[in-house]
C-alpha cells in the first residue's frame, strides 16, 4: 500500500491545477480578515464569517480531489492499480490518503492562518475554535473523499461533474425546503427544519452543504455527533459501492 501512496503523491505533485488549488485556498482565507470590514473583529467572527463560505470550499476541494481521481481513469493510469493484483481495499484506501487527505488538509491549514491572523489583529482570544477546527477538518474531508469514491465509482472525469451536481442539488433541495416550512435553512444558527417532526439533525447529517450550518451551531454534543455520523455515513456509503464496483475488476 505504501508504493501505491508514493506513487499518487508523485503524479499528484506534478499536476498544476493542485498547486493553483493550494495558492488560491490560501489567498482566500488570508483575505477574508481584510476584506470584510467589522464583520471581523475577532478570530471567532472571522471563522463563523469564512464559515458562510464553507460550501465553497468543499465544493472546490471535492472537484479538485475528483479531478485527481478522474485524472488516472483518463490516462489510464489506474487500471494497472488492479492489474498489479492490488485489493480493492488497498486501491481504495490509498486513494483517501493521498487523493482526498491533501485537499482537506490545505483548506483546513488554509483557515487556520486565517485564524492566526485575525487573532493576531485582535484580543478577544481564540473561544472555542480550536475545538470546532477538527470538525471542520472532518466536514471538508468528508467532501473530499465523497468526491474521490465517486469518482472511482464512475470511472471517469464525468464524477468531478456529478459532484457538482450533487453540491446543486442539495442547494436546490434546501431552498425548496425553506419555502415549503417557512424557515431558513442555509447558514442560519440553530436551524430547526420541522417535517413531520425534528429532521433537522438528519438533515445536517446527509447533507454536504449543511455542515456550515452544523459548525455555526453552539459547541455541544448535538452538534459533534451530527458531524462525525455524516462523515461515516458518506465514506461507509461510497467506499461500500466503490468495493463492489472495483471487486469485478471491470476494466
Amino acid at each position: 500500500m505504501g508504493k501505491l501512496i508514493k506513487a499518487e503523491f508523485y503524479r499528484n505533485k506534478r499536476i498544476n491545477g493542485f498547486w493553483i488549488f493550494t495558492i488560491c485556498m490560501m489567498l482566500m482565507m488570508i483575505a477574508v480578515p481584510f476584506t470584510t470590514g467589522d464583520k471581523v473583529d475577532s478570530a471567532d467572527a472571522f471563522f463563523r464569517q469564512s464559515m458562510s463560505g464553507i460550501t465553497v470550499f468543499m465544493m472546490m476541494a471535492s472537484l479538485m480531489a475528483s479531478y485527481i481521481t478522474g485524472r488516472g481513469y483518463y490516462h489510464r493510469t489506474s487500471m494497472y492499480e488492479v492489474m498489479a493484483g492490488n485489493s480493492p481495499v488497498r486501491i481504495i484506501f490509498s486513494k483517501i490518503v493521498s487523493i482526498a487527505f491533501p485537499p482537506a488538509l490545505i483548506v483546513f491549514l488554509s483557515h487556520m492562518i486565517g485564524v492566526a491572523i485575525a487573532a493576531a489583529m485582535n484580543s478577544d482570544g481564540l473561544g472555542d475554535i480550536m475545538a470546532r477546527e477538527p470538525l471542520f477538518f472532518l466536514s471538508i474531508f468528508r467532501a473530499t473523499i465523497f468526491g474521490v469514491l465517486l469518482t472511482m465509482i464512475v470511472k471517469s472525469m464525468v464524477g468531478t461533474a456529478l459532484v457538482y451536481v450533487r453540491s446543486i442539488v442539495e442547494t436546490i433541495g434546501l431552498m425548496i425546503a425553506s419555502a415549503v416550512t417557512g424557515k431558513e435553512l442555509m447558514f442560519d444558527e440553530g436551524t430547526d427544519l420541522v417535517v413531520g417532526g425534528d429532521s433537522s439533525a438528519i438533515i445536517n447529517t446527509i447533507c454536504l452543504s449543511q455542515q456550515g450550518t452544523v459548525l455555526m451551531q453552539p459547541m455541544g454534543g448535538t452538534m459533534i455527533t451530527e458531524v462525525v455520523l455524516g462523515f461515516l455515513g458518506e465514506v461507509l456509503l461510497w467506499g461500500v459501492i466503490s468495493y463492489i464496483i472495483y471487486s469485478k475488476k471491470d476494466y
